[in-house]
């Protein structure tokens, strides 16, 4: 039975399958969703050729304006009859997501899966990859790139 569905979404274009993916699946199994994005950690920075005040605007701007999209996702949910919520963290991706999973003891992850390539695998990796490998619960992934 699949009670909780956690949705992670980057704001590419994929995010739009993804929420609806997590859509036809609440609908069928009258779950709940949370909508949530991860901020890569902020970078440490030294010297002075940006100033901290200047970092700090942006990244307040930044983190207000990806809440409000998060919300209209989670409206779009709503407005089909699901009840949803949104998360907004920091922290590094994979940890974030498998944490916020058992805190919220989740049925189901949904993530999207960008069409990399083999170097870009190889050296940066991928998040989906990663939570197939760590996940406890299971996880639908959604290929991008069609």
């Amino acid at each position: 039975m699949i009670n909780k569905i956690l949705v992670t979404v980057d704001f590419s274009d994929l995010s739009t399958e993804v929420v609806g993916q997590a859509a036809d699946l609440a609908l069928a199994f009258k779950a709940e969703v949370y909508v949530m994005h991860v901020i890569p950690p902020m970078p440490v920075y030294s010297g002075s050729e940006i100033s901290p005040p200047v970092i700090m605007d942006y990244t307040t701007e930044e983190w207000r304006s990806e809440q409000h999209d998060l919300e209209t996702m989670a409206d779009f949910l709503k407005q089909k009859g699901i009840k949803a919520d949104t998360i907004l963290i920091s922290g590094p991706i994979t940890e974030v997501v498998l944490n916020k999973a058992t805190e919220l003891k989740t049925d189901l992850i949904i993530v999207g899966a960008h069409n990399h390539g083999f170097l870009y695998r190889a050296f940066i990796g991928s998040v989906s990859e990663d939570l197939l490998k760590r996940a406890s619960c299971p996880i639908l992934v959604i290929p991008g790139g069609k």
